[in-house]
């Protein structure tokens, strides 16, 4: 069965999204924890928990962004 290069680009255009919504998490994340770091009230280890999270997410959205290229290539590939 060949490639569909319009099915392969609607899936990286679904993995953008979701990259994009990790990328939001994140942001949100670093604003409640600099909120907490300011105001000096939550415990260490809900901050550390709150970081690791936040490393996730961008980890998590970069690794989404570069699925989301390499299929974009291979759709322009199959499309030839």
């Amino acid at each position: 069965m060949p490639a569909d290069p319009t099915v392969i680009a609607a899936h990286a255009q679904v993995l953008q999204s979701d990259a994009r919504a990790l990328a939001d998490c994140a942001e949100r994340l670093q604003t409640i924890g600099a909120r907490l770091e300011a105001d000096d009230i939550a415990p260490r280890w809900l901050r550390e928990a709150l970081n690791a999270h936040l490393a996730a997410c961008a980890a998590a959205a970069a690794d989404l962004t570069a699925a989301a290229a390499h299929l974009n290539r291979y759709a322009e590939r199959a499309g030839r």
